[in-house]
């Protein structure tokens, strides 16, 4: 065997000895998968790579890319039902769905209104940040939720660990978020809710080897829906929301003074010394200039009455447009406890 003939059998062996290598590590490789993973949870998508390379001939090489997703599938455990027989619901629906529908609210970006941009949502943002990193927010779940406008910008939520739940009166809101979350992103469920009428659901999760339901939400957020319901719509909302089983409760809130004070804010993580109740709301009721017709406006207030909310019980109490100014009113956030349950349970007879 001459030096050519050894050099070139060298080479054929160890092009052989590669190919065999590949096909050993694709074997284990795919043995894994389906070993640790649901054969369904495998998605392969063909897509062309374009290449000026010159160790690569073909220009339009077509590749096989793997997707993984998680192998858990996530559910609610109950429904809102829309009872066409509940006169009060339908106009409800029917009212906040002409708001989204025509644009009355904004007609530029998002339609679920102005507190709904990137800039009008920049300092929720902020202290939601703030509040995931230091109670690690597992779940949450968003009513109404809007187009989620800004939801998503967030990371934290994003990137949620377990479920993200957004409801909404309005039939045209959920259907467009179902359109454009549904085959992207797995554990983000959207789906029709009327926080008046219903209570906030639990969740399951399962997998091919167990499945565990009655989960309930870490967080809830009402972000500027109060303002929008008769003053008694928004008591069976925030009363649901409180007796949700969740550990936290965001809402927004407007000064009972209708400015926001610098001496009442307290930051996640620390203790500034806030008033039981707002020098404001002593012989002050909300009752008459709550009785707006849904969709409507008026300043709501959680801590005066009908709401009664202790305000030193807010783990954040910080102005909701304090970067990009549009409103006046505030972001406050309480951790739940059996105090706020008894003060919730006693909003039947408010406002009669």
């Amino acid at each position: 065997m001459n030096y050519k003939e050894g050099s070139s059998l060298i080479r054929s062996n160890r092009s052989i000895l590669t190919g065999v290598s590949i096909v050993i590590i694709s074997i284990l490789t795919l043995y894994y998968f389906f070993i640790h993973l649901n054969v369904n949870n495998i998605i392969f998508i063909r897509f062309s790579l374009s290449t000026k390379s010159n160790l690569i001939n073909n220009s339009n090489l077509t590749q096989i890319q793997t997707i993984l997703f998680p192998s858990f599938i996530y559910s609610l455990d109950n429904e809102c039902k829309n009872d066409l027989n509940d006169t009060s619901s339908n106009i409800r629906k029917q009212e906040f769905d002409t708001i989204f529908k025509t644009g009355r609210w904004n007609k530029i970006g998002s339609r679920s209104g102005g507190g709904s941009s990137l800039e009008g949502a920049y300092d929720w943002l902020r202290h939601l940040r703030t509040l995931f990193e230091h109670y690690s927010i597992r779940s949450m779940a968003d009513i109404p939720c809007g187009d989620t406008y800004w939801q998503f910008s967030l990371r934290e939520i994003n990137t949620i660990e377990e479920l993200y739940f957004g409801g909404d009166i309005s039939l045209s809101v959920v259907q467009q978020n179902q359109k454009l979350y549904k085959f992207k992103h797995y554990n983000k469920l959207f789906q029709y809710w009327d926080l008046v009428n219903c209570p906030i659901p639990t969740y399951t999760y399962k997998n091919s080897t167990h499945e565990i339901n009655g989960n309930q939400f870490d967080l809830i957020i009402v972000r500027d829906a109060l303002q929008h319901m008769h003053i008694r719509n928004g008591l069976k909302a925030v009363r649901n929301a409180i007796m949700s089983g969740a550990k936290f409760f965001a809402l927004s809130t407007y000064p009972p003074n209708g400015k926001s004070s610098a001496s009442n804010t307290r930051s996640i993580g620390k203790n500034e010394s806030l008033p039981l109740t707002p020098v404001e709301c002593m012989n002050k009721s909300y009752c008459i200039s709550g009785g707006i017709k849904d969709g409507d406006w008026y300043p709501n207030n959680i801590n005066c009455y009908p709401f009664n909310f202790p305000l030193n019980k807010a783990i954040l109490v910080q102005p909701s447009h304090e970067k990009f100014h549009m409103e006046h009113d505030e972001i406050h956030i309480y951790k739940i406890d059996e105090e706020l349950k008894k003060i919730v349970e006693k909003y039947d007879k408010a406002c009669s």
